[in-house]
């Protein structure tokens, strides 16, 4: 299973960055899987079709041959599967997708999707339950530490869900102000916390804003996302190989 969900604050930007740090060699696309509406289209000057909508509509959704002939290549070289942008409609391509998508997602071995599933209020989407790594991207309120809690309080009813289902969960915790990430740990129900830069420049470029690629590769958000990404892609290949040996033995 090769299928890592992100949601929480910041979810585009993160999955945005995992992919374009994801390591070289080990082939890596982006889908957009987020009910309130795609940014990805926008924010890499690509069309919004064909995407996720044309393959909810194909006459073979469920096939990986269907998927890959709408995904698009961004200048950047990564492969990008964009979802509609209004939400309305959105929503619906969400829905319409879920039960043929992800589960071709979810059985991949060749290639590892990093689907953007926005928010998540509420019960747990099904792209959360059925990835094999879920990432909790979660900004933190530096300039109020009542505020800050609240926060951790709803990043730690999110981990406790997936915990009860036994998901492997990160909380990528944007920013080291007002609690560090060993302090969240303790409180979250997390496998691991791990710091994300806070750095607005870097973040910017990624939305589209113009600045140096050299600059941005080697910013400190970049930098944190390369040890993410680097961390997820040694966790799935060991999740593979004792799916393997499992295989195997039965």
């Amino acid at each position: 299973m090769s299928l890592v969900a992100v949601v929480g604050d910041g979810s585009t930007t993160t999955a945005l960055g995992m992919a374009a740090a994801w390591p070289i060699g080990e082939p890596c696309m982006v889908a957009e899987f987020d009910p309130a509406g795609g940014c990805l289209a926008a924010w890499l000057g690509m069309p919004r079709s064909p995407g996720l909508a044309d393959v909810a509509a194909a006459s073979a959704p469920g096939s990986w041959a269907t998927i890959v002939s709408m995904v698009q290549r961004a200048e950047s070289g990564l492969d990008v599967l964009v979802a509609p942008t209004r939400a309305v409609e959105a929503a619906a391509v969400v829905l319409a997708a879920t039960a043929s998508v992800l589960p071709v997602f979810s059985m991949l071995d060749s290639t590892v999707v990093i689907a953007d599933g926005g928010r998540q209020r509420g019960a747990l989407s099904a792209l959360v339950t059925q990835a094999s790594i879920v990432v909790v991207a979660h900004r933190q309120h530096s300039g109020s530490a009542a505020a800050a809690a609240l926060g951790l309080e709803r990043v730690a009813e999110l981990t406790a869900q997936l915990s009860v289902r036994s998901i492997p969960t990160i909380v990528a915790l944007i920013g080291s102000r007002p609690y560090a990430a060993d302090e969240v740990a303790a409180f979250v129900r997390a496998d691991t916390v791990v710091d994300v830069a806070d750095d607005p420049w870097a973040a910017a470029v990624l939305a589209g804003r113009s600045g140096s690629a050299v600059r941005l590769r080697r910013s400190p958000l970049m930098r944190s996302f390369g040890e993410l990404a680097g961390s997820l892609s040694a966790s799935l290949r060991h999740t593979r190989t004792y799916d393997s040996m499992l295989d195997i033995r039965s």
